[in-house]
């Protein structure tokens, strides 16, 4: 079996039922056949064990495990088990659970794409040194271990092989133990990124993998895979009868999802009002080029009291007058970070939802929706990805991050919704993609 049929995209719409028919076909499977499904929340992981009781799925649990709910996972897995758990434990996969999943031919069901490549932080606990600190202490460090031997990057993959054994000092065990895996890559001269273990994916260790997720072609973990020469095949997902669900390969419907954008243009309601919208609007700078960029993570990098003062003016006034909504009708969001500069606000805080909330039906009753941003891939995903000529399509990653957020509101059932928009960027990106 090839790659491209072994690793299936359910690339279907929020809502389509992709969840629906991966209990359907769980449900289906032999009794001997085993499955390891990974999922955002623990509460998604309790769903699955009480919609699949044939499977007899187990949780991994601390208590099980010596502590460790990773050992207690590598038991199960090395008992037969099947085994639901979450995106943040399967992250922290180690070459024990790899080869406990190898040896007894299981099944990987992915909810939703995951965190499969980020910059890795030398100096993640030094919290008193400043990001350009930090940033110039890992050239010097890299720069050092270069010089030495200890050492070396390949030409073509950049992957950092530690080349030295007699040479393992205890500050650098973290980069031994990730180039030994396989797992660090150095771009330019100081740019280290972490990779999950593209081993997971390739054949030998899962019979089958399955993604569920939407327009996964934007997602960093499809741009992961073409890094890695790695290929998979798409399908929508389509109810065909009452509570019952298929996969079609998406390349015989190209414009499947086009009249379910027609429903979805009937019940966004995204606010027009000039005043409200102009601190995200663009702009000419200097040189007279046209900037884009207002309400992306620098600008609330470089924002000050009185611009976030009328941001949070703007959003309270779409609330309680654009909107009309109610306190529990509300969802907000913005950088995680960021988030302590919207404290003086008239919104409550607890009506904010995590930026990269996705899989989860909690906010279902939301009618009156604020995205203040404006989504951009950070540019070390853009350096990384350029060594091997593969371009980043940021304003479809844009897209499709923002349809993900707004489908955790009451849309997803079929209600109305209210959405400020105020980057017009970001406002333009979902207009357009609903008039398509």
């Amino acid at each position: 079996m090839t790659d491209k049929e072994r690793i299936k995209v359910l690339d279907s719409h929020p809502g389509s039922g992709k969840t629906s028919l991966m209990i359907q076909y769980i449900n289906e499977l032999p009794e001997d056949a085993k499955v390891i499904y990974i999922t955002p929340f623990l509460k998604e992981c309790e769903r699955i064990q009480k919609s699949c009781p044939n499977k007899n799925f187990y949780a991994p649990d601390s208590k099980k495990g010596r502590g460790s709910k990773m050992l207690n996972m590598i038991d199960l897995i090395q008992k037969g088990k099947s085994v639901v758990s979450t995106h943040a434990l399967f992250g922290n996969i180690d070459d024990r659970l790899i080869d406990a999943i190898r040896n007894h031919d299981y099944i990987l069901i992915l909810d939703e794409v995951m965190n499969v490549l980020e910059k890795f932080d030398l100096y993640k606990e030094e919290t008193k040194k400043t990001e350009e600190q930090k940033e110039l202490l890992t050239k010097e460090d890299i720069s050092a271990l270069l010089a030495k031997g200890i050492i070396s990057v390949d030409s073509e993959s950049c992957a950092v092989e530690w080349v030295n054994q007699d040479e393992i000092l205890h500050k650098y065990i973290q980069i031994k133990n990730l180039a030994d895996r396989n797992m660090l890559y150095l771009i330019g001269t100081d740019l280290l990124m972490w990779s999950f273990p593209i081993e997971v994916f390739r054949e030998g260790v899962f019979d089958e993998i399955y993604i569920l997720t939407y327009q996964f072609d934007y997602q960093v973990q499809a741009y992961y895979y073409k890094y890695f020469n790695l290929e998979y095949t798409t399908y929508m997902v389509k109810e065909t009868t009452k509570r019952k669900y298929a996969a079609y390969p998406i390349s015989e419907f190209p414009n499947y999802d086009r009249e379910w954008k027609a429903e979805l243009k009937e019940l966004i309601y995204i606010c027009d009002n000039p005043k409200l919208n102009k601190i995200g609007s663009y702009y000419y700078d200097a040189s007279d080029r046209k900037v884009t960029s207002a309400l992306c993570k620098s600008w609330y990098d470089r924002a000050d009291k009185e611009t976030m003062k009328v941001l949070i003016a703007n959003i309270t006034n779409f609330f309680q007058h654009y909107a009309q909504s109610r306190a529990g009708d509300r969802m907000w969001t913005c950088f995680k970070a960021d988030k302590p500069k919207f404290k003086n606000n008239t919104f409550s805080t607890k009506s904010w939802i995590e930026l990269n909330a996705r899989s989860t039906n909690d906010y279902a009753d939301k009618t009156a929706i604020a995205y203040p941003i404006n989504r951009y891939l950070n540019p070390f995903f853009t350096m990384f990805f350029s060594k091997k000529g593969i371009t980043l399509d940021q304003d479809n990653y844009a897209l499709s991050e923002m349809i993900q957020w707004i489908f955790r509101s009451a849309i997803r059932n079929g209600e109305e919704i209210s959405l400020y928009i105020p980057s017009e960027r970001m406002r333009n990106l979902l207009v357009d993609w609903l008039n398509e």
